[in-house]
C-alpha cells in the first residue's frame, strides 16, 4: 500500500465491553522499520510508539485514525500491519488508507512570502539545498543549534494568507536526531496578534499557547498540522509566520494552509431543529445576537454563569441528523474570558443513549466520556470537532444535543456534521 503525502492511516476495533484491554496499538511496515501508533496507557514499551488518543468506547465498532505524516510514513510503501492489544479482547476489522483530496495552499517555499521581513531570535534564515534534503522544491530552513528558546520568523507580507471556514495550517519539520528540541512551535500572525500552536514540552510560556500533541519523530520529515479554528483563525488574513524551537535543531520547508473541500450539513444554527423538546439544568436557552456576535447566522445561545455543571439542551427532535461511516461531528464555542469554566463538554442523543465528548478538565464525571483535546483558547470562536467513530455514532441518527460547562459562561453556535473524504479501497 503506497502511502501519499497527506493520506491517513485507520483501522476498526470492537473492544470486547467483558474483556476491556488497557491499550491498543497499530503497526505498520514498511519493508524495514515498522511504523507504531497507541491508544489508551503507555504499555507497550517495547517499541518506539507515538500516542494518539485515549482508549475508544467498547462494545461497539470505532474507527482509529492516524496522519501517515505523524508516522513518518508519507511517501513510504507500506507491506505489513500488526494489531496489538495490552490484555483484554479485541476484534479488527477494515484496515486501509483515506487518500488525501483536500488542495492546498503553499506560502512558505524555497523563500518567504513578497514584502515579508525577515529576522529571528538565537538565528536567521539558514536555507539549505541537503542534510537532510527539503521535503520539496529546492530549499528547507534550518535553525542553529542553541540551547533554549530560538526562531525565525518573517512579519508584514504583502503576499497574505487568507484563512476560510474549516481551513487547516501546516508546516514540516525534520528534527536533527543527534539534536532533539524539547518543543516546537508555530506561529502566524494576522497583522495584529501572534497565534501559537506547539508540540512536545511547554518550554515557551512567554506567549499564549495552544497544544496540539506530542514532539514528533527525529530523523524524518514530519508534517505539523493545526485546524485554524482552534487558533481563532478562521476568516482571518495572514501575514506573518514564526519557526520556534526549545534547544536542539530543526529544519522546516513546505508551509501553507489546506482547504477545506468537505461540505457540512448544519443542524443548529439560530433555532434547535425542528420537533425538539428544550430544557437545561442551571439555565435555559438565551439566544442572544451580541456580546459575542455569532459565528455565523443571526443568533448565537449563551450559558449562564455557574458554579459546576450546567448545561442547555433539546431531545425528541423530528428534524434528526443521521451520522454516517467517516463523518465528524463539530460546534462553535466562544469561551468567556472574563468567566472561564475548566471543561466544556458535548453530547448527542441517537434516541436512547446520549455520545459524550469533552475538552478540558474532567469535572463532569456523571457520565461515561470520550477526552478530545485541551480547553479551547478564550475570547474568540473556536470549533469544536471530534469523530463520530470514536464516540460510537456511525450508523445512528441523532435526535438530541447538549451543550455543557463546568463553571463559567459559553456561547455556542453552529452546530452539525462533516461529510467525509473520499476513501480508496
Amino acid at each position: 500500500m503506497t502511502v501519499s503525502t497527506g493520506d491517513k492511516l485507520f483501522a476498526y476495533a470492537y473492544i470486547d465491553p467483558n474483556n476491556v484491554p488497557s491499550e491498543l496499538m497499530l503497526q505498520w511496515n514498511d519493508g524495514s522499520v515498522w511504523h507504531n501508533a497507541y491508544w489508551g496507557a503507555d504499555n507497550i514499551t517495547s517499541v518506539s510508539r507515538t500516542f494518539v488518543g485515549a482508549l475508544p468506547a467498547s462494545g461497539q465498532w470505532v474507527r482509529l485514525e492516524v496522519a501517515a505524516s505523524v508516522l513518518g510514513l508519507e511517501g513510504k510503501t507500506v507491506s505489513g500491519m500488526a494489531f496489538n492489544a495490552y490484555g483484554g479482547r479485541v476484534t479488527w476489522d477494515r484496515a486501509g488508507k483515506t487518500v488525501n483530496t483536500t488542495p492546498e495552499e503553499i506560502w512558505v517555499e524555497d523563500s518567504v512570502p513578497t514584502g515579508a521581513t525577515v529576522t529571528g531570535f538565537g538565528e536567521g534564515w539558514n536555507w539549505i539545498s541537503s542534510s537532510p534534503n527539503p521535503f520539496s522544491g529546492s530549499l528547507a530552513h534550518q535553525s542553529n543549534i542553541v540551547a533554549g528558546l530560538h526562531n525565525h520568523y518573517f512579519s508584514g507580507a504583502t503576499q497574505t494568507l487568507a484563512v476560510g471556514t474549516g481551513d487547516k495550517l501546516f508546516a514540516y519539520a525534520y528534527i536533527d536526531p543527534n539534536n532533539v528540541p524539547s518543543e516546537l512551535m508555530l506561529q502566524w500572525n494576522d497583522g495584529s496578534v501572534w497565534r501559537n500552536a506547539y508540540w512536545g514540552a511547554d518550554n515557551i510560556t512567554s506567549v499564549s499557547r495552544t497544544f496540539v500533541g506530542p514532539l514528533p519523530a527525529s530523523g524524518q520529515w514530519v508534517r505539523l498540522e493545526v485546524a485554524a479554528s482552534v487558533l481563532g483563525l478562521e476568516g482571518k488574513t495572514l501575514s506573518g509566520m514564526a519557526f520556534n524551537a526549545y534547544g536542539g535543531r530543526v529544519t522546516w520547508d513546505h508551509a501553507g494552509k489546506t482547504v477545506s473541500p468537505n461540505p457540512e450539513q448544519v443542524w443548529v444554527e439560530d433555532s434547535v431543529p425542528t420537533g425538539a423538546t428544550i430544557t437545561g439544568f442551571g439555565e435555559g436557552w438565551n439566544w442572544i445576537s451580541s456580546s459575542p456576535s455569532p459565528f455565523s447566522g443571526a443568533l448565537a445561545h449563551q450559558s449562564n454563569i455557574v458554579a459546576g455543571l450546567h448545561n442547555h439542551y433539546f431531545f425528541g427532535a423530528t428534524q434528526t441528523l443521521a451520522v454516517n461511516t467517516g463523518e465528524k461531528l463539530f460546534c462553535y464555542v466562544y469561551l468567556d474570558p472574563a468567566n472561564l469554566p475548566s471543561e466544556v463538554m458535548l453530547q448527542w442523543n441517537d434516541g436512547s443513549v446520549w455520545h459524550n465528548a469533552y475538552w478540558g478538565a474532567d469535572n463532569i464525571t456523571s457520565v461515561s466520556r470520550t477526552f478530545v483535546g485541551a480547553l479551547p483558547a478564550s475570547g474568540q470562536w473556536v470549533r469544536l470537532e471530534v469523530a463520530a467513530s470514536v464516540l460510537g455514532l456511525e450508523g445512528k441518527t441523532i435526535s438530541g444535543m447538549a451543550f455543557n460547562a463546568y463553571g463559567g459562561r459559553v456561547t455556542w453556535d453552529r452546530a452539525g456534521k462533516v461529510f467525509p473524504t473520499p476513501q480508496r479501497p
